[in-house]
C-alpha cells in the first residue's frame, strides 16, 4: 500500500465514522442551539483536539509494538479488520427499524434522540449564558473525546492496516490523526453553517438510517478486505 492509498483509504473510514450522528453531533448542535455559532465552533475545536491527542498516543504505542513485538502488531491488524466489520454490522442492524419510523420528529425530539453528552460539570446545560465563555464549549468537546475509550479503540484498531513500510509509524499515525481531525472540523463546520438544513436532516425519520446502511456496508467490505489481505500475508 502506498502512502497516498493509505491516506485516502483512512480518510474514507474517518469520514463515515464522523458523519454518523453520535455524541459529538449532539454536543455541537446543542452548543449551536444554546449559545450560537461561536460556541459551536469552540466545541468543534475541543472535539478535534481530543481526537488528535488520542491519534498521536495510539501511533506512539503502535510504533513501539512494531519494533518490539511484530506478532502482536499483526494480531492488532486482524483485530482492526474485525472491529470494522463489527461496526458495520451494528450500523446495518439499525435498518431493522426502517418500517417503524413514519413521522417527522420535533426539533427537541431530534436532539433528544442523540446520545446524551457529558461535560465536566455533568450533563450539558443548554440554559447557560454566553457570559460563561466559549471555553466551556471547548472543554465539553475536549473532555467528551479525551475521556472516551472508544476513541482509543478506534485508532488502535484502524491505524495498523494503514501503516506504510516506508513511513515511520509515529509519523504515519500523526498523518492519520490530522486527516481525521481535518475531516471532523470540515464536517461539523458544514453542519453549523447549514444549521437549518442540519436540523431538517435530523428531523427526517429515515435520514440517519440511510447513512447507517451506506456506512455499514462500506465498513463490512473494508474490514473483510483487511482480514483477507492480512491472512494472505501470514
Amino acid at each position: 500500500m502506498t502512502l497516498s492509498q493509505a491516506l485516502v483509504g483512512f480518510a474514507g473510514i474517518a469520514f463515515l465514522i464522523t458523519i454518523i450522528p453520535a455524541t459529538d453531533t449532539a454536543l455541537v448542535l446543542r452548543s449551536l442551539v444554546a449559545r450560537g455559532r461561536t460556541a459551536a465552533f469552540a466545541c468543534i475545536l475541543g472535539i478535534t483536539a481530543g481526537l488528535l491527542i488520542w491519534g498521536v498516543a495510539a501511533a506512539t504505542s503502535l510504533a513501539v509494538l512494531m519494533a518490539t513485538a511484530p506478532g502482536v502488531f499483526d494480531a492488532i491488524t486482524l483485530a482492526g479488520g474485525a472491529y470494522l466489520i463489527y461496526l458495520g454490522v451494528r450500523f446495518l442492524l439499525n435498518l431493522r427499524h426502517w418500517g417503524s419510523v413514519t413521522a417527522l420528529k420535533t426539533q427537541d425530539a431530534a436532539l433528544a434522540s442523540l446520545p446524551t453528552p457529558e461535560t465536566p460539570g455533568g450533563k450539558f446545560d443548554s440554559a447557560s449564558t454566553p457570559s460563561a465563555g466559549v471555553y466551556r464549549d471547548f472543554l465539553a468537546g475536549f473532555t467528551a473525546n479525551i475521556l472516551n475509550p472508544k476513541i482509543a479503540v478506534f485508532y488502535i484498531a484502524t491505524v495498523p492496516p494503514f501503516m506504510v513500510a516506508t513511513v515511520p509509524p509515529l509519523l504515519m499515525g500523526t498523518y492519520l490523526a490530522l486527516i481525521h481531525g481535518g475531516i471532523n472540523v470540515a464536517w461539523f463546520a458544514v453542519i453549523v453553517a447549514l444549521a437549518s438544513l442540519s436540523m431538517k436532516w435530523l428531523l427526517h425519520p429515515r435520514a440517519t438510517l440511510v447513512i447507517d446502511g451506506v456506512a455499514g456496508t462500506v465498513l463490512v467490505i473494508f474490514g473483510a478486505t483487511i482480514l483477507w489481505e492480512a491472512a494472505l500475508s501470514l
